[in-house]
């Protein structure tokens, strides 16, 4: 059975290192290292909005998955969550719910939380599973195009 719970940086750090690692190799649609992500983790850490939102998914006491999501504040004012990407091994990824269940407490956090209505996934197109398990969960295409340009 999988059980949801903040993230504990005290605890559970080793056990995080060893599914980012895994899943940069094999899942992620961005490049980074531990390093990098550590040093966000760290700011989080220290935010209350931010680590209480950080979500690990266990299996018998075991982290199996983690997410969280990044709030955006656009020129007008508009607040957007956005929805990461969630962290699990390559092994765990598929059919077990794990994505699942971090997304549907995240989402219940956002509203609860800071009162939003709609929130944000990254999901590329070329990923079937999770563009399936997005739509499951009722979201759709945003109508809003999101276009990237390296300068």
């Amino acid at each position: 059975m999988i059980e949801t719970d903040r993230y504990d940086p005290r605890l559970d750090r080793e056990a995080l290192k060893e599914i980012f690692e895994d899943f940069i190799e094999n899942k992620s649609y961005f490049i980074s290292t531990w390093k990098e992500f550590e040093k966000e983790l760290n700011k989080r850490v220290l935010d209350l909005q931010y680590r209480n939102s950080m979500i690990v998914a266990k299996v018998e006491g075991e982290i199996v998955g983690w997410g969280t999501y990044t709030l955006i504040e656009d020129y007008l004012g508009n607040k957007r969550a956005l929805i990461h990407q969630i962290l699990t091994k390559k092994e765990n990824s598929y059919r077990k719910g794990i994505e699942e269940q971090i997304i549907r407490e995240l989402k219940l956090y956002i509203k609860r939380t800071l009162n939003l209505d709609k929130v944000f996934l990254i999901c590329q197109d070329s990923d079937s599973a999770l563009r399936n398990l997005v739509m499951k969960l009722g979201a759709k295409k945003s109508k809003d195009f999101w276009y990237e340009n390296e300068i």
